[in-house]
């Protein structure tokens, strides 16, 4: 007879071993209002957002002929949410701010895990290729 100490350690070690894919949106150009600063709040600026998510890998794609989206974390979704919705928003303040709205947005997938955000402005100033913030997070726990 087995354990139980041992079959505990067994289903420990197979959801240790999980595969995971992670998908990601890189360098995504948007134009946003944001800024604490007064000229910030006059005009939008240039942002460039890399989104990467991080998901359990359920099976394998051996299928060539596999198109099913719904069997995949579909990117264009990210996308659109960047380039159509975030605008719509208003001026925010924060990129820490803008970067809870799309973690909002990415864990709506409940295959979602965990979630890197990056954004960074990159006309703030004018001797530096962009300044901005990266945050993980993992999904939250109901």
């Amino acid at each position: 007879m087995t354990n139980p100490s041992t079959i505990t350690r067994i289903e420990t070690d197979v959801q240790n071993n999980t595969d995971t894919i992670r998908v990601f949106l890189r360098e995504c150009q948007v134009i946003l209002s944001v800024g604490v600063y007064q000229d910030e709040m006059k005009t939008p600026q240039p942002v460039v957002i890399t989104v990467e998510l991080e998901a359990a890998l359920p099976h394998h794609y051996q299928d060539r002929a596999e198109k099913k989206l719904n069997r995949v974390i579909d990117y264009e979704a990210i996308y659109s949410f960047i380039q159509k919705e975030l605008p719509q928003m208003g001026h925010i303040y924060l990129l820490e701010s803008i970067a809870e709205q799309i973690f909002d947005f990415c864990f709506r997938d409940v295959r979602v895990r965990k979630a890197r955000v990056r954004l960074e402005k990159t006309a703030v100033f004018p001797a530096a290729a962009g300044a901005g913030i990266d945050i993980t997070r993992s999904r939250p726990v109901p």
